[in-house]
């Protein structure tokens, strides 16, 4: 009993917080079916709550409105032509952070989205796959960071091509 009390207090002295963050970076397929995939432009935003186990881990679930897609381009002749799938996500990252200093923080971990709007492409409804990132947030509460996504469920059925994203991110901590 006295184990699960300092353990409950250990936790609840960390400082335990909710984020509003949006950000934007560059986003493409990989894959053997990728080959000609372009990258475009990609936003995101959204909000998260970590919870911090102790001072150096915290566990960081969030829900971010994400843009995804790629850009193809083809030459017909002297004209080129180029296409782009644009991809709208409903994303629920996990992240496990380690806080490595007052200020430094790096996480990896999973996430699982739905696909909300296809551009027409068909592509499968649901996406999951891993996600990396790092952040130097100030005293003020206010962040910036890179991260990164590499999907893990093939786009459509028939082809072997999976979302990939490099990006930015700025937010508050409250």
């Amino acid at each position: 009993m006295m184990a699960f009390a300092v353990i409950t207090l250990s936790a609840a002295a960390q400082k335990s917080g909710f984020d509003v963050k949006a950000g934007f970076g560059l986003s493409s397929y990989m894959g053997d079916a990728a080959d000609g995939a372009d990258a475009k432009f990609n936003w995101k935003l959204g909000a998260g709550y970590e919870i911090r186990i102790n001072k150096l881990i915290g566990i960081e679930p969030s829900l971010m409105l994400n843009s995804k897609g790629a850009e193809y381009s083809r030459w017909d002749g002297n004209r080129k032509f180029t296409t782009t799938n644009n991809l709208l996500y409903l994303e629920m990252p996990a992240m496990c952070n380690f806080h490595l200093n007052r200020n430094w923080v790096v996480g990896a971990g999973i996430y699982c989205a739905y696909l909300v709007d296809d551009d027409d492409t068909n592509f499968e409804n649901f996406d999951t796959g891993f996600c990396v990132g790092g952040k130097y947030q100030f005293d003020s509460g206010f962040f910036l960071g890179l991260d990164a996504s590499f999907g893990g469920v093939d786009l459509d059925k028939h082809y072997d091509a999976q979302n990939i994203t490099f990006g930015t991110v700025v937010g508050f901590a409250f």
